[in-house]
């Protein structure tokens, strides 16, 4: 987590520590995650993400605002991601496209991609 410095907003761009435990800015506008990004670039080449047994988001650990990942390895906040890509190449043809590809979300614990920020959500309270 020590690659977490805090939150900015997507508005206004006030910017909130970590320790500042809000969902949305006073004027309304959603949080984003700010990124020490020039520490991560040294740390990690990108395929340190691709190349983990680890097929869930906690693959990404470090580039999320949460020191480690929540509960039991078969929890529901563990099981989130990982979901497949589906290549469509007839409807791809239909459509006059090379490819076309789905990412089918439906694999996740209730079905949603909204399981992701969920799981990140609840490791981070």
């Amino acid at each position: 987590m020590n690659n977490f410095l805090g939150y900015r907003c997507s508005l206004c761009k006030k910017e909130f520590t970590p320790e500042q435990v809000t969902y949305t800015c006073d004027c309304g506008g959603n949080l984003d995650v700010v990124l020490d990004y020039d520490t991560i670039k040294k740390k990690y080449e990108p395929e340190d993400f691709l190349c983990r047994d680890e097929t869930s988001l906690w693959r990404y650990l470090p580039l999320l605002p949460v020191s480690f990942p929540p509960g039991g390895e078969q929890t529901p906040l563990n099981l989130a991601g990982g979901t497949p890509i589906i290549s469509l190449p007839r409807l791809a043809g239909e459509l006059g496209l090379e490819q076309l590809w789905l990412k089918d979300e439906s694999r996740n614990p209730t079905a949603s991609f909204k399981d992701r920020a969920s799981a990140v959500v609840v490791a981070r309270a």
